[in-house]
């Protein structure tokens, strides 16, 4: 599995909103599978408030509870949070590279 696709544009065949497991899961069209933690993506939020450092403690379960979850394009997610904060825009290649999964870790760690 490929995860740093460079030139190539990664692209989701799948997004799946796991309400009751407070996670969002996208399937690549290379097959790898990335689960990511709402909290994890709302301390992500690149707006000027939020700043997209991923500091997860700034956030409380409310923050980012029963987000709006939609397509702005065929590059990007737009999530907009449900305690009242905008939108906030991911791309799909930032997301990609948020993966956490083991094989992702090892190969940032590995330079791979």
């Amino acid at each position: 599995m490929d995860t740093e696709r460079q030139g190539d544009k990664c692209c989701p065949v799948e997004i799946t909103h796991l309400k009751e497991f407070e996670f969002l899961r996208i399937v690549w069209d290379d097959g790898h599978l990335s689960d990511y933690p709402l909290a994890y993506l709302r301390s992500y939020c690149a707006c000027s408030v939020c700043g997209g450092r991923g500091d997860h403690s700034r956030f409380e379960r409310k923050d980012f509870l029963m987000p709006m979850i939609s397509a702005v394009s065929d590059a990007a997610l737009r999530i907009a949070w449900a305690n009242g904060h905008h939108s906030s825009d991911y791309s799909f290649t930032f997301l990609r590279s948020l993966c956490s999964c083991h094989v992702c870790q090892a190969k940032k760690m590995f330079g791979g």
